[in-house]
């Protein structure tokens, strides 16, 4: 109508895309409402004593008391009750005292009537507690009954480890309570995590939406964008260690970094070669919470509280741990170890460093991916599904060799299809495109040799587009990848081992010293001397002996803990510590350090611990000449280096070691790092002798029938696993399974990526397409056989089997093995339009549900 302005024509994709955000928004404050805000009082507990082998009667008014240490603050005590007769009735009365001063610092009382038995009973305190580093407490319960029936406290047999015994009315009791601390809320921290990562994948989804609609953004570019923003939220949802195998990987990427960190070091020491069974970070690099793969709402809030951290130590600080690597394989861990690298010279923290080298493979894999998108002739819609779905951000987005290796078979992939069935297929390759082609060759090959086949299809690329010797360009290129790969995995260029200084010094001096064993005579002994315990401990050469030398000499402790002891013994057996570094806890801690008043003080009080023999008494108090020198340390370097001594701790099976570089040296600061290695061997696999015998290729060919049923067996339960791990149906270590919906879901997104164009033409064809086929298939079955030789021939099902290992093939296999006439797509747009969508869609589910199975823990 003349005179009424027009209307602007609406935007539809910018209308859709707000549209998509704003349902997706209500949908996660929906969810928030229905079932994470219920979860906001999720506490987190640490055990005093979680042993409750035992109990005690509490009688009417009587006290059960216990004093420990604990660091954090402590809003709530978790108590193991029993009912000896009926259900209590009364009241129980709890009280919280600083076990130094008597200070009451929180009390509480509740009704008996709601004690579970045999469980942690919690009991709320009416101020929480703020915690100071080494603050000692008491705990104090006493009972007011109303009735006849009583309760019983748990408590352990005999004294736990590093702990006070019980007290009952002031008396002491042969065990510990089994107490649990409540020390941290999650609270509203829960809340903004949810919703912000809720927020940022709407936010992703909602771009999708706009940039398939308005076309205003190619395909490759949208795939870089939604690998890196996804893999950023994969990042937080499971931070470090919670992807497969990946404590492993982040041992081998630390050490690396800090090889590289030797080498550049001014240094005495040098590293050598590190077998897989040790691994290095630096001295700072310890987050128990982080380093537990079972992630928690308590991960997340230790991962993001922890991320912008600094560290005053050196970029060279090292400190050697008991943990494995994967392998001696560097090459798939040459880009997160230059990130961790530059963590460690920009001085940053743990989390930071982690968080550096994940977002380094994630960046390389998101541009190998894009790329793959950019370069593949045809397939784009598989190669962009393939690379977004859960399980291959996960790996991306981790330390893990998968995703770079991830990155180099997709692009690889892509190249060889387009140098052997692009359109340009009668032109010869530019110099860098083959350049491209060869180096992921060469690069994926010895990053697993499973896949060599997949890099062998070179082969199938037309001599003309190699241009001139492409005979001998092929066979240098085969060459290179089975050299390669032989080379790297089978650790040939490790360095020897190198001796450290400190070794060499400890020689010389062994020699010089010219020490002879002699008799035991009166020596510098403590206060109060027991010439039969002298006797007992110093008579038969045992760990156990030792290390009550230690306390007796050392500390003047006739009677430690036998728990203690006993620690300590399996400590030195199991080679969590050295018998110089223990004795180096006893004679140089910060109480002790600087007590000495010459050589001959230390030299007696060494030489009696170490080898129940005082030198000084004996005349050999020219060992203590190096004193004026060197200190203290210098004559202690004396004692240990003797041959003598050598010869005491051969006999046990262990060789002295050499004193640790950190001075002083405080026996909880190792006992906390000898739990840490139990702790680490525990979740890792100890083969025992039945295990040793497995399925070798002779064992095959003469079991055949065994084999067929091993694979049946496999296949039948364990299929859903294998079709889980493949999508990420089951994320972390396998222990986050997702609805099945989202496992169907993804899977049919993967057959629609695939589906073909009306009247295109289909490629690959032919034996090009049987080459492509068979190399893919022949990776899985490397694969499975990889597997199978490491099975048991007692065990019914593959051992470690995974989807996850076709993932790199997935593509290829996408292509030329699904059915091509089952049905199509009309339109290439449309279709990439509807996968694209429906993929950004779908990973906003994902996470979601990712989340929701963590919070639910």
């Amino acid at each position: 109508m003349p005179g009424r302005p027009k209307l602007k024509k609406l935007d539809k994709p910018l209308f859709w895309a707000a549209g998509t955000l704003a349902v997706l928004l209500a949908v996660s404050v929906l969810v928030w409402l229905a079932l994470v805000r219920p979860e906001l009082g999720k506490g987190r507990s640490e055990s005093i004593s979680d042993d409750y082998s035992a109990s005690t009667i509490l009688q009417d008014g009587q006290t059960a008391s216990q004093t420990f240490t604990f660091d954090e603050n402590l809003l709530a005590v978790g108590v193991e009750f029993y009912l000896p007769g009926g259900q209590p009735e009364g009241e129980l009365e709890l009280v919280l005292t600083d076990a130094d001063t008597g200070e009451e610092l929180a009390r509480s009382t509740g009704v008996m009537g709601y004690i579970v038995p045999a469980q942690y009973t919690v009991l709320g305190l009416d101020r929480e507690v703020q915690g100071t580093a080494g603050r000692r407490y008491q705990l104090s319960l006493t009972p007011h009954y109303t009735g006849t029936d009583v309760l019983a406290i748990g408590h352990s047999s005999g004294v736990a480890l590093w702990q006070d015994p019980m007290q009952l009315d002031g008396s002491p009791v042969d065990g510990t309570m089994a107490v649990q601390v409540t020390c941290q809320r999650i609270g509203g921290y829960l809340t903004r995590f949810f919703l912000l990562i809720c927020g940022f994948a709407a936010l992703l989804a909602a771009f999708t939406v706009w940039a398939v609609l308005s076309r205003k953004v190619r395909l490759p570019r949208l795939v870089f964008v939604l690998v890196l923003g996804l893999g950023v939220l994969y990042s937080f949802v499971l931070p470090p260690y919670a992807a497969p195998d990946e404590k492993y990987h982040i041992n081998q990427s630390f050490t690396l970094a800090c090889r590289w960190a030797n080498f550049f070091s001014d240094d005495g020491w040098q590293m050598g070669h590190v077998p897989t069974t040790t691994s290095f970070r630096r001295e700072t690099d310890v987050d128990a919470t982080l380093q537990d793969e079972n992630t928690t709402v308590f991960t997340w809030q230790e991962f993001t509280g922890t991320l912008f951290t600094t560290t005053d130590a050196s970029f060279d600080s090292h400190q050697e741990y008991a943990e494995l690597q994967t392998d001696q394989n560097p090459l798939l861990y040459l880009v997160s170890g230059a990130a961790v690298f530059l963590a460690y010279l920009l001085h940053w923290g743990f989390t930071p460093a982690l968080a550096l080298g994940r977002l380094a493979n994630l960046l390389l894999f998101a541009a190998l991916a894009a790329w793959a998108v950019r370069v593949a002739p045809f397939g784009k819609r598989v190669f962009a599904a393939v690379a977004l779905l859960p399980m291959t951000l996960h790996l991306a987005a981790s330390f893990s060799r998968d995703a770079p290796l991830l990155g180099l078979c997709f692009a690889f992939t892509a190249l060889v299809l387009d140098a052997a069935f692009g359109p340009d297929s009668h032109k010869v390759l530019s110099p860098a495109r083959l350049a491209a082609l060869l180096l992921t060759g060469v690069l994926l090959a010895p990053g697993k040799m499973v896949y060599l086949p997949l890099a062998a299809l070179v082969l199938l690329v037309p001599g003309l587009r190699l241009g001139r010797y492409a005979n001998a360009k092929k066979a240098a290129y085969l060459a290179a990848c089975v050299l390669l790969a032989l080379v790297l995995n089978t650790g040939t260029l490790a360095g020897a081992t190198a001796s450290s200084s400190e070794e060499a010094t400890a020689s010389t001096v062994a020699e010089t010293t010219g020490f002879s064993p002699v008799s035991r005579t009166e020596k510098a002994r403590p206060t109060e001397p027991d010439d039969a315990y002298e006797d007992l401990i110093c008579g038969e050469n045992t760990l156990e002996n030792y290390v009550r030398r230690l306390y007796y000499y050392v500390e003047d402790t006739r009677d430690p803990a036998q728990s203690e002891v006993d620690f300590w013994v399996q400590a030195l057996k199991e080679g969590d510590v050295s018998p110089v570094v223990l004795g180096q806890t006893f004679l140089f801690n910060t109480d002790k350090i600087n007590s000495y008043t010459d050589g001959e003080d230390v030299l007696s009080q060494a030489s009696l611990a170490l080898l129940g023999e005082d030198l000084v008494q004996t005349g050999n108090t020219d060992l203590a000449a190096d004193y004026a020198t060197g200190g203290a340390q210098a004559v202690y370097k004396v004692v240990y280096s003797l041959e003598y001594c050598k010869e005491r701790f051969a006999e046990l099976g262990l060789e002295p070691g050499v004193m640790d570089d950190r001075l002083p040296l405080d026996r909880d600061t190792i006992a906390a790092e000898v739990q840490a290695a139990q702790a680490t061997r525990a979740t890792q696999s100890v083969t025992d002798e039945a295990d040793s015998i497995t399925y070798t290729p002779g064992y095959i060919l003469t079991h055949l029938y065994d084999t067929v049923l091993l694979l049946v067996r496999s296949a039948v339960e364990n299929g859903d696993h294998y079709l889980r791990t493949l999508v990420g149906g089951s994320l972390s270590y396998y222990s986050l399974d997702l609805a099945w919906g989202w496992v169907v879901l993804l899977y049919l997104l993967l057959v629609y990526a695939a589906l073909p164009v009306q009247g295109a033409s289909l490629l690959p064809v032919g034996r090009g397409r049987v080459w492509c086929g068979m190399a893919a298939v022949l990776c899985c079955l490397l694969a499975v056989a990889g597997c199978l030789l490491w099975t048991p021939t007692h065990y019914d099902t593959l051992y470690g089997l995974q989807g996850r290992y076709f993932l790199p093939v997935l593509p290829l296999l996408l292509l030329v093995c699904l059915p091509r006439q089952v049905a199509r797509v009309t339109d290439e747009d449309t279709a990439t339009v509807r996968l694209m969508g429906a993929l950004a869609l779908t990973q906003f589910g994902v996470l979601m549900n990712t989340m929701l199975a963590v919070i639910a823990r």
